[in-house]
């Protein structure tokens, strides 16, 4: 009919090109504005020298970046035919995101695709992938938490357990989110705070903020492992009932995109300690069962069953078992546990058979970009087992259930 609009492509695909400092951020948002001028925006993951294909078929909304963000590119038939047959017959098909019918995917080398893949992978198997539930309904999880500069703690609790925080931090830029995050407990911490350059405001800041607290400069050794162990060795974590080890995790190496280990520190941010209720809840897991020890994020729990074994030591094995040993109980068969990432909330005691060993002089190297085999590796995956040793169990929690996962 004459004036009758043309009929609509097969599929409407569409190639966001991020620019580079989009690339540099790690996520892409993206606002999907449909025919009726209603919009939503969807936050998407990006790599670097990857672009990303949009199909919006199913809803006929018409994808935008903000200014600076980079270009949206409608894709021709041709080029929507043969990117349809590698999204179908290719290994593609396993790096597709889908935002309640609007499916994002990478359109990079083969090289960068696997890459962004396996991140896919790692994130949906913890739970954590950005089209899932948590990550939706949670957006602090890549956009970060809003910040709070003049925000007050609210009242100490009466009664509320004494708690050390070890804080270690390489990277000095994500401090404001720790600070805004431990701003909103009602359990007044003392900060043990170890750093890898001086920062003298930041300790005035400190000494305002969280009375008694210390500031340390440490040598770069060890990851956030050998800065936690100066002060357990030390005694400094005996006088209070509980110690929270927490750290700057940025997971910038081995090819990984940063929004990943973005999106790992703040998960595992929101489950032990993003809340003044998620801090009361795991305060009250170690008030009820006097033989907690040790309690982790349960999406970063690795663990091996005599009836399901993993192999969780890979090239630490020898220096783990070497260890174990030290402290008096071997690693015997495929049960065996630990918390991907080294964060979690103690008793000082249970923490005892790692402080006797006394590794934070001498046994660590220099830091040599290593991501496995270190010392700092094995110590990692032996917290659980050294609080087992000590007599205590251990347990799990995450933010969005109403009870803890089993100690054992």
């Amino acid at each position: 009919m004459p004036g009758s609009a043309p009929p609509p492509p097969f599929r409407r695909l569409y190639r966001l090109t991020p620019s580079a400092s989009t690339q540099s951020r790690g996520f892409a948002p993206i606002e999907l504005r449909g025919p009726d001028g209603a919009s939503r925006t969807l936050l998407a993951p990006v790599g670097d020298d990857i672009a990303l294909l949009l199909d919006a078929s199913t809803t006929d909304a018409v994808p935008t970046l903000a200014p600076g963000d980079g270009t949206v590119e409608e894709l021709g038939l041709v080029a929507v035919a043969q990117a349809l047959f590698r999204r179908r017959f290719t290994s593609l098909r396993r790096s597709i995101l889908n935002f309640d019918g609007v499916e994002v995917y990478p359109d990079g080398s083969k090289s960068e695709n696997r890459r962004f893949r396996k991140q896919l992978n790692v994130a949906r198997h913890a739970g954590m992938a950005a089209d899932g539930a948590l990550v939706r309904g949670h957006p602090e999880l890549i956009l970060g938490w809003p910040a709070d500069e003049d925000g007050r703690p609210p009242p100490p609790a009466a009664g509320a357990p004494k708690v050390a925080v070890a804080a270690h931090f390489h990277y000095l830029d994500l401090w404001p989110e720790l600070e805004r995050l431990l701003r909103s407990w009602s359990v007044r911490p003392t900060l043990f705070l170890t750093l890898t350059r001086e920062d003298a405001a930041l300790a005035r800041r400190l000494s305002a903020l969280f009375p008694g607290s210390q500031v340390r400069v440490v040598e770069n050794r060890g990851r956030d492992i050998r800065p936690f162990l100066l002060p357990l060795e030390e005694g400094a974590f005996d006088g209070f009932d509980l110690v929270c080890k927490i750290h700057s995790k940025k997971s910038l190496g081995g090819g990984r995109h940063k929004i990943f280990g973005e999106i790992w520190r703040r998960a595992t941010y929101l489950d032990l300690f993003a809340s003044d209720a998620q801090v009361g809840r795991v305060a009250a897991m170690f008030q009820a069962d006097a033989g907690l020890g040790l309690v982790g994020p349960r999406r970063f729990r690795s663990i091996s069953t005599a009836a399901r074994p993993r192999d969780l030591l890979g090239p630490n094995r020898p220096a783990v078992e070497a260890l174990a040993a030290r402290m008096g109980r071997p690693i015997v068969g495929d049960a065996f546990d630990f918390f991907e990432g080294a964060m979690f909330w103690a008793r000082p005691q249970a923490l005892e058979p790692i402080r006797k060993l006394g590794l934070s002089q001498g046994a660590f190297d220099a830091g040599d970009g290593r991501l496995d085999g270190g010392i700092e590796h094995a110590i990692e995956r032996l917290f659980n087992h050294a609080a087992r040793i000590a007599g205590f169990s251990v347990g799990d929690v995450a933010f969005d259930d109403a009870g803890a996962g089993p100690a054992g």
